[in-house]
């Protein structure tokens, strides 16, 4: 599946940005799709294939998402338009922001940080990794137990001190997204619940630290979402996902420099799910 994935990725991004189609998924060889599938076999293997595959994960786990979402898809024949992607497939955009939230790709950036102040809402995010120029002190949105038993509302960091947030804590905090944070809920993005915690706190892209934020903010990060919602158009309008044991398939983390699903006690990150072809009506 990931392999499938990865060469429906390299005919979207040759048909869309270049106006040509490596035709990879009839197995058309080139040395563009060699070098791709060397990539993709490898620990950096496509991003999009990872996060199209960490979608269709939620979605073989969700049966009744899955059905919602094939039948507003439904609505869309032939190629789907930018207009439609952007405006006409709310559902769509939910399950599409939900795994993204759920499943941050990156787990670390690095940078060094020339402004005094670093304000954190809460403890966690993407490991980005701060070096502190100068003395300053980190206010925290709520107070946290020492080790001596004292609770503190700041945090001291002496200059050179290495200041790391992790995008998936503050991705699923209860605190910032209500006691269901872990849960694989769409729905969230269009009754308004994101809006009635913290979430709305968070500066990055739709409240999440996914792209990361600020100056350095992913610049991709609009063709990634618009080719993720071309894939799970393409792949649910088609075809139905499930898990190999069924919704309760427990699954592990392979981990590398990029984090990628397993199932539980296997050493390969691969996720064999059974797919079925969607009959015509």
């Amino acid at each position: 599946m990931p392999m499938i994935i990865n060469r429906f990725s390299l005919d979207s991004i040759g048909i869309a940005g270049f106006a040509y189609d490596f035709d990879s998924l009839s197995g058309r060889s080139s040395p563009v799709v060699d070098a791709f599938e060397a990539f993709g076999h490898s620990s950096l293997r496509s991003i999009i294939g990872d996060l199209s595959l960490w979608a269709l994960i939620e979605l073989a786990r969700n049966h009744e998402v899955q059905n919602l979402l094939r039948t507003e898809l439904a609505q869309i024949s032939g190629e789907p338009s930018w207009e439609d992607l952007v405006n006409s497939l709310p559902f769509l955009d939910a399950v599409v922001c939900e795994s993204l939230r759920l499943h941050p790709i990156g787990r670390e950036i690095v940078r060094e940080v020339l402004l005094q102040c670093l304000p954190i809402p809460a403890l966690g995010y993407l490991p980005i990794t701060h070096k502190v120029q100068e003395d300053d002190i980190i206010p925290l949105s709520e107070p946290i137990m020492q080790a001596n038993g004292h609770l503190t509302k700041s945090i001291f960091v002496g200059k050179g001190t290495n200041v790391r947030v992790q995008t998936a804590t503050m991705n699923q905090s209860a605190v910032i997204w209500g006691t269901d944070a872990k849960s694989f809920i769409p729905n969230r993005w269009l009754d308004g619940s994101v809006t009635q915690h913290r979430s709305s706190e968070i500066q990055g892209y739709r409240h999440l630290l996914t792209f990361s934020d600020g100056p350095r903010i992913c610049l991709g990060k609009t063709f990634a979402i618009t080719e993720l919602k071309i894939v799970l158009l393409v792949l649910i309008k088609n075809y139905k996902f499930e898990m190999p044991e069924g919704p309760e398939t427990e699954l592990g983390i392979h981990r590398g420099l990029l984090d990628r699903p397993k199932l539980a006690g296997k050493d390969d990150a691969t996720i064999p799910l059974l797919v079925r072809r969607v009959c015509p009506e």
